[in-house]
């Protein structure tokens, strides 16, 4: 079905944009369960969200999803002790701040509301089971690694990065980012979706006026989607889920030749900034 061809009555919940909007059905594909979602688009600052957030959101999150997997802890490969607090939101099980540990960061710190409970790897790892609202302290690097677009309240999440956020320091959203290439040949079978999971699919429209609301501005955007922003959509678009998705899957059902054609395509659009994916560099707005 082409959402482009239907329309709903909604309000924005970014701008607050009250009007008919474009509507999408879109189905549950990283576990492959086809429960079908809709979302809409709005016309003013372009950001996708779902037309209604579920009520529990945990069951969507098993034990399966990526990101909760118990990473190993390496030993430091330095001896030198990296200072710079910093703050993983949404950081699963703590992949990504025991691979900072051991490039010799001994002040970290994560949160998930996801997650079983706290965890701490030894005396430089801290993982709170909280949104980021519940935290404390102020922190040189706050990193949102594929999290916000997973965060109903996304104004009070950048409201609370201000907060916490050190007058020289910077936030590090990485995001998937609409409108997009991908976006254009897939629509409903675009990978990125990943319904219900991802609430809000923002626009640099929509990221500028959140931060504005919240005394932040952006600094800069950093495009780094990858290939799989067009096989993973064409294997969604044949009915394989992103969990049955392995690299053989990929060259079987794509093919070898027509992937590394996607990998060009997506450096070209990377740099002409219209990939699906980007790193927005988030400061304090001193004016």
């Amino acid at each position: 079905m082409d959402g482009q061809s239907q329309r709903m009555y909604a309000k924005c919940r970014i701008c607050g944009d009250e009007t008919e909007h474009k509507v999408y059905h879109v189905k549950e594909m990283f576990f492959g369960t086809g429960q079908e979602f809709t979302y809409f688009e709005c016309e003013k600052c372009q950001c996708i969200q779902i037309a209604e957030i579920p009520e529990d959101m945990d069951a969507f999150y098993g034990g399966d999803y990526y990101s909760f997997s118990k990473p190993a802890l390496k030993e430091p490969v330095t001896s030198k002790r990296i200072e710079t607090k910093i703050l993983d939101v949404g950081c699963g099980a703590g992949k990504w701040l025991t691979e900072k540990y051991a490039e010799g960061h001994v002040n970290l710190f994560g949160c998930d509301p996801f997650l079983e409970g706290d965890i701490s790897y030894g005396e430089c790892i801290h993982i709170k089971k909280c949104t980021i609202h519940e935290m404390d302290g102020s922190f040189e690097v706050i990193r949102l690694h594929d999290s916000f677009e997973h965060v109903g309240d996304p104004l009070d999440v950048l409201i609370s990065i201000e907060r916490l956020l050190t007058d020289s320091g910077m936030a590090l959203v990485s995001i998937p980012v609409f409108p997009n290439a991908a976006f254009e040949i897939f629509k409903e079978d675009w990978y990125q979706w990943d319904a219900p999971r991802h609430l809000f699919l923002h626009s640099v429209k929509s990221m500028e006026y959140l931060c504005q609301k919240a005394g932040l501005r952006i600094q800069d955007i950093d495009y780094n989607s990858d290939y799989r922003q067009f096989v993973s959509s064409l294997l969604y678009r044949q009915g394989v889920p992103y969990m049955e998705q392995s690299n053989e899957v990929m060259i079987s059902g794509v093919g070898q030749q027509q992937i590394d054609q996607f990998k060009k395509l997506t450096e070209e659009l990377n740099r002409k900034g219209y990939g699906d994916h980007a790193v927005f560099v988030i400061v304090k707005d001193k004016k």
